[in-house]
C-alpha cells in the first residue's frame, strides 16, 4: 500500500510541475517583444522633393521655346580654342540682326596679358574684369560680362542690358519671354575649381576658375537648360540643375540683348 502512494505522489508532482509551466507566461519573449518601440509609418508624398524652379515661373511657350532654339550655332573651333566668349556673343549678337562673324568679335575684344611670374615672384597678368586675358586665338584664360556688355553696346547701342548678378528665376523669365541670353558657366556644367591665381596690374587678387566656359542659353523647362555651345558648334541640353550650380558658381553672370521690332 505505501508503494502505490508513493508512486502516486511522484506521479501527481511531475503532472502539476507541467501543467505549472503550460500555463505560466513566457516573460523572455514578453519582455524581448516589449523592448521594440512601433515603427512610425513614412508617407512618400511627405518627403521633400527638390525642385530646380520655383512653379510661379512662366515656362516658355513651344513657339517661344522653337524660334530660340533655331538659332544657328557657332564652333570656336578651330580658329578659337580659347574664344568661346567672343563665340557666344557672336550669336546672340547675329540673333538680334546684327552681322558680324565670330573673327570678327575676337579681334574687337580688349586684351590683357597672360599672367607672368616678375622679379619679385609674383604672378601678374591681366583681369577677366577688364579685358581678355592672353589670346582667344591661341594661349588666353577669357573674359567676363562687363567689358564685353560695353563692347556689345557699342555695337548696338541702347540694346544690350548686362543682367549679371540678378536671380536665376529672372534669367529663365528673361528667357522665356523671348531672348536668349549669353552665359557663363563650365564646360558640361562641371563643378568649378580655382585653376590659378595672380595680381592684376593695380594689385587686385584674380582668381581663375576652370573650366569657364561661355554659352548661349536659348530655352530651358522644368528638366533641361537648352544652349548653344560654342565648344560642339550645337545645341546642347544640360540639367537644369547642374546648369544653375555651375552659372552662380560663376558669378551669374549674363547679357542679353532686347531686339528690336
Amino acid at each position: 500500500m505505501k508503494k502505490w502512494l508513493f508512486i502516486f505522489l511522484v506521479l501527481f508532482s511531475i503532472f502539476d510541475i507541467a501543467y505549472a509551466k503550460m500555463t505560466s507566461p513566457a516573460t523572455e519573449h514578453t519582455s524581448a517583444i516589449a523592448a521594440i518601440e512601433p515603427q512610425t509609418e513614412v508617407r512618400m508624398d511627405a518627403l521633400p522633393v527638390m525642385q530646380p524652379t520655383p512653379s510661379i515661373l512662366p515656362t516658355p511657350t513651344p513657339e517661344e521655346a522653337e524660334d530660340n532654339r533655331i538659332i544657328p550655332a557657332l564652333s570656336q573651333l578651330p580658329e578659337l580654342p580659347n574664344g568661346c566668349e567672343a563665340v557666344a556673343a557672336t550669336m546672340l549678337l547675329n540673333w538680334a540682326g546684327l552681322p558680324i562673324t565670330k573673327e570678327e568679335m575676337a579681334d574687337k575684344l580688349p586684351r590683357g596679358p597672360m599672367p607672368y611670374e616678375n622679379e619679385d615672384g609674383a604672378f601678374i597678368g591681366g583681369n577677366p574684369k577688364d579685358v581678355f586675358v592672353g589670346d582667344p586665338y591661341q594661349a588666353g584664360y577669357g573674359i567676363y560680362h562687363k567689358p564685353l556688355a560695353k563692347l556689345m553696346d557699342g555695337l548696338l547701342p541702347g540694346q544690350v542690358k548686362d543682367i549679371s548678378e540678378s536671380s536665376f528665376e529672372n534669367l529663365l523669365s528673361v528667357v522665356a519671354g523671348g531672348n536668349p541670353a549669353m552665359v557663363w558657366a563650365t564646360e558640361h556644367m562641371n563643378a568649378p575649381y580655382l585653376d590659378l591665381e595672380w595680381q592684376d596690374e593695380e594689385g587686385e587678387l584674380v582668381e581663375w576658375y576652370q573650366p569657364e566656359h561661355a554659352l548661349l542659353l536659348t530655352s530651358w523647362d522644368a528638366d533641361y537648360a537648352y544652349m548653344n555651345d560654342p565648344m560642339t558648334g550645337r545645341q546642347e541640353s544640360y540639367a537644369l540643375a547642374d546648369f544653375k550650380y555651375a552659372w552662380e558658381q560663376m558669378g551669374s553672370q549674363a547679357i542679353i540683348i532686347n531686339k528690336k521690332a
